[in-house]
């Protein structure tokens, strides 16, 4: 039998349908909660190479996840083992694993993200040059909820200068949740970065309060943690204490400071990992004046000062007088670091590894627990290029690392090579990396091999 649809009542039953999704009780009210198309997804299969072949150490092996990716840069995971990456000039995407692949979708669209991300609970935190947004945020469906609209949460952060990414953490201490959040120079080698109250270079904490506040925090309000840290792009706690906070330090550019050589400047000043500890006194990290030695021996010849010292020493950029390297080299004046890292690696952030309750065969070797993992994001202006990979440095500090995973071929880079930015470890122990420039999302994890 032929069933004849009437087009009005067609009409009117698609009608109530969708009135049906776009409307709720919530006790004897009726709310309209917004019809939308679901987030666009993307998938990607597996086994899709690298753009530029990478090395692993032995024990180890590296594979793409997903390609094309628009300047990915700060990943963390949801309480789905979802991976959020911030995709600079995009948004915020999510990956899962799903048949064969990886499946992308779109959490949020806005161009203005920097790099900060971190979530707490059903809140999701991301910077933008001024501000830190908070979102509410559902890990089934991937997405934003209350029509993917943000609060300001912190706002009043320095939007100008060099280095603007505004990297975040959260710091859970009995009782409350802290948002911490790092802000770089006005300039390369910034004067105004003594000064505490500039609000540049340094890291400020934040106390949250149980829900998102009425009214913005202002950046001058919150607490300074630490200052006169030239950029911490990347910093974490340590799995063994809550309040020992390791601060990644890009050294100044030193190029054009006087008395230095280009062969000298080649090799120094070293990256940097600091150790911020609270006991009371607001302490001072070096930048501007002060700066780490790694190759005294780059240039004998032409800056013969620095031969009698060793790696690791610090020593002043000779800005003021009173700031010479006797006033730089005391811990009164200047904390030095933990670890130093090749001049011009470009560290941009660190993780603990914890080993998982249980582990598989892809997790990182139990002999790594507690140890750091580095992403060097690789140099610029350094003949030969340096970084271009992730590095193992264990805990306790040595002074020494290894490369994990690196570009092959340095002297192609940068190139379409790696460029290590945001790192996080999956519960099941995997290691994943966001490549910025060569637009990837990469797993590290123990291989057979």
């Amino acid at each position: 039998m032929i069933q004849i649809v009437d087009p009005l009542q067609s009409f009117l039953f698609l009608a109530m349908k969708v009135l049906s999704t776009c409307l709720f009780f919530a006790g004897s009210a009726l709310y309209w909660r917004g019809c939308y198309a679901a987030p666009p997804s993307t998938f990607q299969a597996n086994g899709v190479p690298f753009k530029s072949p990478v090395a692993t150490a032995p024990g180890f092996s590296a594979r793409v996840l997903f390609s094309n990716l628009t300047t990915p840069r700060g990943i963390t995971l949801d309480a789905e083992e979802n991976i959020l990456v911030v995709e600079r000039g995009f948004g915020i995407t999510a990956f899962s694993p799903t048949n064969g692949g990886w499946e992308r979708q779109v959490v949020v669209s806005n161009p203005n993200f920097t790099q900060g991300i971190q979530i707490a609970g059903c809140l999701l935190y991301v910077s933008t040059a001024a501000d830190v947004l908070v979102y509410r945020y559902d890990a089934l469906s991937k997405s934003v909820t209350g029509e993917g609209v943000p609060s300001t949460l912190v706002t009043g952060i320095p939007a100008d200068g060099d280095l603007t990414t505004h990297t975040l953490q959260l710091q859970h201490s009995a009782g409350y949740t802290s948002l911490l959040i790092a802000t770089g120079p006005l300039t390369n080698i910034d004067p105004t970065a003594r000064d505490p109250a500039s609000g540049r270079s340094q890291i400020r904490r934040f106390v949250l309060p149980h829900d998102i506040p009425p009214a913005p925090l202002q950046w001058a309000t919150g607490q300074i943690v630490a200052y006169g840290i030239r950029n911490p792009a990347g910093f974490a706690f340590h799995p063994s204490s809550s309040d020992h906070l390791y601060v990644l330090e890009n050294g100044a550019s030193v190029d054009d400071v006087a008395g230095l050589t280009h062969a000298f400047v080649n090799d120094n000043p070293a990256d940097e990992l600091n150790l911020v500890t609270p006991n009371g006194t607001l302490q001072f990290y070096g930048f501007p004046d002060c700066t780490t030695l790694w190759n005294p021996q780059a240039d004998p010849t032409g800056d013969r000062q620095y031969v009698g010292l060793k790696k690791g020493d610090q020593i002043s950029l000779l800005l003021e007088p009173d700031r010479d390297n006797a006033w730089c080299s005391s811990s009164a004046n200047n904390v030095p670091p933990v670890l130093s890292f090749q001049a011009h690696s470009v560290p941009l952030d660190v993780k603990f590894y914890k080993t998982p309750t249980a582990p598989s065969a892809a997790s990182f070797p139990a002999a790594f627990d507690g140890d750091a993992v580095v992403s060097f994001h690789g140099s610029f202006n350094r003949a030969p290029p340096t970084g271009y990979g992730v590095v193992h440095a264990a805990f306790p500090f040595q002074q020494n690392y290894t490369f994990i995973v690196q570009a092959t071929n340095l002297t192609s880079c940068p190139g379409s090579c790696i460029r290590p930015v945001g790192l996080a470890f999956s519960s099941s122990g995997v290691l994943y990396v966001s490549s910025d420039s060569s637009g990837e999302l990469f797993a590290v994890e123990r291989s057979s091999n």
